[in-house]
């Protein structure tokens, strides 16, 4: 299996601790990588991102998790050098750990509706997770050990790619194919379903994983052929940009800017943590490619096109009027093919 390593932690405590993780590995026609930024370091709520590949049945899971901090700001533990993390923290590495657990399970079980397990894993771990400070946060909104959790389980085969994404929350799961570039995967759990009124509003979700309440997970899946590649990210990633096709113009740049895997991840991470207000994870898989060269070269022309569309372009000097008419014009163009593979809105 590949693994990335989780951050280790130095002596003096988490304050010491890099604010930052990249990370990257080639198998083969395998490429992956991650990153992994905190806001304030040491107290991150999105935990490090998940990248696993099991090379017998070559069958592979990328998974992010947002700690929602509103809601967990509870204390939940304290460590022995009696730092105290919040329960957004908390849970989002303990929803880390079942997903590492359910993907472990699946390959033994070789069960195609692996779903329920996943459920299980984290319904126990949350359950059995030390929540014990005492705090003065009370009222509805309060939630223990909440956390997003967004991950897209793929397997390849000959005919190329079988992917399920599953979700709870606001992260989302993508695909991002050399011709029709960036596609969403997943659909947010709140009430906006626009991508766009998503970025401008912010919504409140209506479903997140927690230990004290009930929780949907909901999955979603289909085919693609290789080469392609397949990410999912929290909101850290997507959420401070002006429209929905600006990731992935950030995706896409960096992309081309880079030598290796290595470097792409340091680009990316290098783009955003400036620009972003929250942490920010991501978890990327290419396929099919016979190496970075081939796999950059692959979106030479998407890029081109993204450029030529002005997606990239916020107005010199716009005010809110005329930033609000760029992002509805830009983001008509863009909408249908980034909503080409999502799920449907669910009543």
């Amino acid at each position: 299996m590949i693994i990335p390593p989780k951050p280790a932690l130095p002596p003096g405590g988490p304050r010491s601790r890099p604010g930052h993780l990249t990370w990257s590995a080639t198998d083969g026609r395998l490429q992956t990588l991650v990153v992994w930024t905190e806001r304030h370091p040491g107290h991150g709520e999105d935990a490090e991102p998940l990248a696993t590949y099991h090379r017998p049945t070559a069958n592979g899971v990328l998974a992010v998790f947002d700690g929602s901090g509103g809601s967990g700001a509870a204390p939940a533990w304290r460590g022995p050098d009696g730092t105290t993390y919040t329960s957004a923290w908390a849970g989002a590495r303990v929803a880390r750990l079942a997903t590492e657990c359910w993907f472990q399970h699946s390959l033994a079980s070789a069960e195609e509706d692996s779903l329920p397990h996943l459920e299980h894993f984290l319904r126990t771990l949350l359950h059995a997770a030390p929540t014990g400070a005492r705090s003065k946060i009370t009222g509805s909104m309060r939630r223990v050990l909440p956390t997003t959790l967004a991950a897209v389980r793929y397997r390849s085969h000959d005919e190329g790619v079988h992917w399920q994404a599953v979700w709870a929350g606001d992260s989302r799961s993508y695909a991002l194919l050399p011709v029709s570039g960036l596609h969403a995967l997943t659909r947010d759990d709140t009430l906006e379903t626009d991508a766009l009124a998503q970025l401008r509003q912010d919504p409140p979700m209506t479903n997140v994983i927690c230990a004290d309440r009930d929780f949907t997970l909901s999955a979603h899946g289909g085919e693609f052929r290789e080469p392609c590649v397949l990410l999912a990210a929290t909101d850290g990633f997507f959420g401070y940009v002006h429209t929905p096709a600006q990731f992935e113009c950030v995706l896409l740049d960096t992309l081309g800017r880079a030598r290796d895997m290595g470097d792409w991840a340091g680009l990316l991470r290098r783009a955003i943590q400036p620009a972003t207000g929250d942490d920010a994870s991501l978890s990327l898989a290419a396929l099919g490619f016979e190496g970075f060269g081939q796999l950059r070269d692959a979106f030479t022309e998407r890029h081109a096109d993204v450029v030529r569309s002005g997606y990239p372009d916020v107005p010199p000097g716009a005010g809110p009027e005329a930033l609000r008419g760029w992002q509805e014009r830009t983001w008509g163009t863009y909408r249908p093919a980034y909503e080409k593979f999502m799920p449907e809105v669910r009543e």
